[in-house]
């Protein structure tokens, strides 16, 4: 049997630092209503809270993870019908001012997304009536969308300056310069 040299890059890091987070979220995500349904069937004593810590924790981590990870691998949908039928030249400036103006976008969602969160940390945002703490997930808006800003500026100045522009190789290589997101 050989053993296989695996190469650590900053684009595997990068996908470790996205992808372990999200799988270790779902799972515990699992665990937690798991035991819920079978505490709440077996011995009619579900688990106090679940629905609010999978309302506030568990999905809007799983959510805003999985938004930078599908932006990291390049796998947002891209109807390319009439981008594929303009001359190289033009795809690169369109694809370039999309990249731009999604970056304006996200940097909006992640400057508003800031303000809502210093304010439901500032009042201790609970999730309704209960004592669980709402107010850090709120933080995750403005890390996911400041991570997609800056995700969306690299895809623009690498489409800009591509012989080839396409929109899932300028997405995915944001950060490690590979052609298709991985090394």
């Amino acid at each position: 049997m050989t053993a296989t040299k695996r190469t650590w890059s900053a684009g595997r890091v990068v996908d470790l630092l996205i992808e372990v987070p999200a799988v270790l979220v779902t799972f515990l995500l699992m665990l937690h209503v798991t035991a819920n349904a079978v505490l709440r069937t077996v011995a009619d004593r579900p688990m106090p809270n679940t629905l609010e810590y999978v309302q506030y924790w568990y999905l809007p981590a799983v959510a805003f993870l999985g938004f930078i990870a599908a932006q990291r691998r390049g796998q947002h949908v891209a109807a390319d019908l009439i981008y594929t039928k303009l001359p190289k030249p033009a795809q690169r400036i369109v694809l370039s001012v999309f990249l731009v103006v999604s970056a304006v976008l996200c940097l909006g969602f992640a400057w508003f997304g800031l303000d809502a969160a210093l304010h439901a940390y500032e009042i201790k945002k609970t999730a309704g009536v209960s004592e669980v703490a709402a107010w850090p997930a709120y933080f995750l808006v403005p890390l996911a969308f400041g991570s997609l800003t800056g995700q969306f500026v690299l895809a623009a100045i690498r489409a800009a300056v591509s012989a080839e522009p396409s929109p899932e190789t300028s997405l995915a290589a944001a950060v490690d310069g590979s052609v298709d997101g991985r090394d």
